[in-house]
């Protein structure tokens, strides 16, 4: 592997001079994850777990900027509508997971991703797919008819081995930068990379920049799986094969360059139980992520309102009943209010029940 745009992590870098803005390295001591702020804005808590405490620590990064990014197809003037869209909805909303509130406590929040670029020189083999047609009969039984046949049509596939050559160039194939990469990117869904712009320090004014945890010699991995899944669907492609399965390649690859790409994302946060929560947006595409809980204390008042009002149905009913001994008629009535008191009194406790099990839910989807 010839790597022609290597990253040194092993000396700190004066990120002010390399990035073109004033920015400083923060490390948390929570999720242990490092992050790039505005120099002497050092916030109170981690701007990714939003838990524990940071504090500045050198960085190490290459030697240069960042290339490319994405800019933010929502801007900070549409998010307040895509945070209440995601907000609305829902029974005992917290009063916290206000779109106002979201809206103050947000932060630009810029993701790193790797491009490679290479020439692979490789053979390769695979087992290629043909979808035919066959045209059978099935005969089955109609009611007051007898036996009918009808003609069924259905693929088939014919597999053929092949082998052959590649000598092609491929270029921005997309490697991962950080250890998590997966799961971020489970949360914030897809970017679309073709719409690459030239990094600009503006572009960082009141930004977070998370720090790749990977650098290219780390990435390799990921960026060559990339690559063969290119050569693969272009070695389908020159078969002229509907399908491709076992396909292996030895390859070489040569004139290896690395091209550092941010994402566009924003985060927030609102607080429920105790617990900060996170919420997560993808800058471009509007895609929200987050957990939305429900206010336990609410559902609490909600429940001792349900219970009172039981208790007073049925102690209403009570007297009505007892009234009923000089006027008849009321027995019946204070019979029906009496009943529905105590049913009251029996639901009573559903809100409390309902937010108790949807919390339960959405938290062991948070921990995921």
């Amino acid at each position: 592997m010839d790597d022609t745009n290597a990253v040194e992590r092993h000396i700190p870098v004066d990120v002010t001079a390399v990035w073109g803005a004033p920015l400083m390295a923060i490390h948390c001591a929570h999720c242990g994850e490092a992050h790039l702020v505005p120099d002497g804005a050092l916030p109170g808590r981690c701007p990714y777990c939003l838990q524990g405490p940071v504090a500045p620590q050198p960085a190490y990064l290459r030697g240069e900027p960042p290339e490319q990014m994405l800019t933010y197809k929502v801007a900070d003037r549409g998010l307040a509508g895509v945070l209440e869209r995601w907000a609305a909805g829902g029974w005992f909303r917290p009063d916290d997971m206000n779109t106002n509130k979201l809206l103050v406590r947000a932060r630009r929040y810029l993701v790193p991703l790797w491009l490679a670029d290479s020439h692979v020189e490789a053979t390769w083999r695979a087992d290629v797919g043909f979808d035919y047609q066959v045209v059978s009969s099935q005969d089955h039984y109609r009611e007051g008819g007898g036996w009918v046949s009808r003609d069924v049509e259905e693929t088939r596939v014919n597999w053929e081995p092949r082998v052959g050559r590649l000598n092609r160039t491929y270029e921005n194939v997309a490697a991962p930068a950080l250890d998590d990469h997966r799961a971020v990117m489970r949360r914030l869904g897809r970017f679309d990379l073709d719409e690459r712009v030239a990094y600009t320090p503006d572009a960082l004014v009141g930004a977070v920049v998370r720090i790749p945890s990977l650098d290219p010699d780390a990435a390799w991995p990921g960026a060559e799986a990339a690559l063969v899944r290119s050569a693969e669907a272009d070695c389908q492609a020159a078969a002229g094969a509907d399908h491709i399965r076992d396909f292996t390649v030895a390859a070489e690859y040569t004139n290896l360059n690395w091209t550092q790409l941010l994402l566009p994302a924003y985060v927030t946060w609102y607080e429920e139980g105790g617990q900060v929560w996170p919420v997560l947006v993808n800058g471009q595409s509007g895609r929200v992520d987050g957990v939305k809980r429900a206010s336990a204390r609410k559902a609490q008042v909600a429940a001792l309102v349900l219970g009172a009002l039981g208790v007073l149905l049925f102690v209403f009913g009570g007297l009505l009943a007892l009234v009923g001994a000089v006027f008849p008629p009321l027995v019946a009535v204070g019979g029906v209010v009496l009943v529905a008191g105590v049913l009251l009194a029996l639901v009573a406790p559903a809100p409390m029940i309902g937010v108790w099990v949807s919390n339960r839910r959405t938290g062991d989807a948070g921990a995921k």
